[in-house]
């Protein structure tokens, strides 16, 4: 991609986004699935499972070193609730089990040694989401190593600081509604308020980190939106990833049968592979829309 190609799709405005730059919803749904199998981005989805499995003890320690220091009760298990809820029984309980021992042996070494890996994981996590946003967009010239493994580093303690938010918001949230509750006197309003509250963290975060990450990470010079096809496509599909899959492994499936005490890893290796798949593929889908609306402006 020349720099005048760059320069015109971060021309590309809200509306032509929303018009799927000039493409039909089938267009744009074969045009994805294609682009992704082109662009190899399954694979990039295996290495984006792997560093996020290597990523996440150093990112557990990190996080619960800082909630020890807030004067706020409850995070920690507040946490572990949603984990519950999102998450298969056998990966809560294997990540249950990894907090309470990052809990009882929290020291200043480990610490810094968490600090350490979570940035050499975190790093080599966003550096291989922008290898794959790179083939999306079909970039000739990567920033060099030293600017992406940079940005890489500040996107690793960016989400971190967003996930921190979005835990406090998890106590201060269902607080806030039961307070709220009796000033309304509709059922629906009372079930409404007491469920959304996490879900609307869980995807606010989702919704932030992934238009960020679709902004910054890709070596192309983009407008940054919050909302766009491919980070609503990332949100929606995670939802019902999480549900789906929870449901799969919890009756229909039988990995600790198969694989023993490695079920959990293997379900949550699967579950971050998914994830990892969800978040291309939204790449992808903002990659065919950009293409589509610069052969369109080209055309004209």
């Amino acid at each position: 991609m020349t720099e005048q190609e760059q320069i015109q799709l971060g021309k590309i405005g809200f509306r032509a986004m929303w018009k799927f730059g000039g493409l039909t919803p089938w267009d744009l749904v074969f045009h994805s699935i294609k682009g992704y199998n082109k662009h190899r981005l399954s694979a990039h989805s295996a290495q984006f499972a792997y560093y996020a499995i290597f990523t996440l003890v150093p990112l557990l320690i990190v996080i619960i070193a800082c909630v020890a220091q807030l004067p706020i009760q409850g995070i920690i298990l507040s946490m572990e609730n949603a984990i519950n809820q999102g998450l298969p029984q056998s990966v809560s309980q294997m990540l249950f089990a990894q907090i309470e021992d990052i809990q009882q042996k929290t020291t200043y070494s480990l610490i810094i040694a968490g600090l350490f890996l979570l940035s050499l994981g975190g790093m080599r996590l966003f550096l291989t989401m922008g290898t794959g946003l790179d083939a999306v967009f079909e970039v000739d010239h990567r920033r060099s190593f030293w600017k992406s493994g940079g940005l890489s580093l500040l996107l690793t303690f960016g989400v971190l600081l967003l996930l921190l938010i979005a835990m406090i918001l998890l106590v201060i949230g269902p607080e806030m509604a039961r307070l709220l509750l009796p000033n309304f006197n509709a059922p629906w309003i009372h079930l409404l308020l007491s469920v959304s509250v996490r879900w609307s963290v869980a995807c606010g975060f989702m919704l932030i980190s992934t238009s960020v990450i679709y902004w910054s990470v890709p070596s192309v010079k983009l407008p940054w939106k919050l909302f766009t096809p491919g980070s609503l496509f990332v949100v929606i599909s995670w939802v019902i990833m999480l549900q789906g899959f929870r449901y799969y492994v919890e009756n229909m499936a039988h990995y600790n049968e198969t694989y023993g005490t490695l079920g959990g890893f293997i379900v949550l290796l699967a579950w971050l592979y998914m994830t990892g798949a969800i978040l291309m593929m939204g790449g992808e889908i903002n990659g065919v829309i950009y293409r589509s609306a610069r052969e369109k402006a080209e055309n004209q």
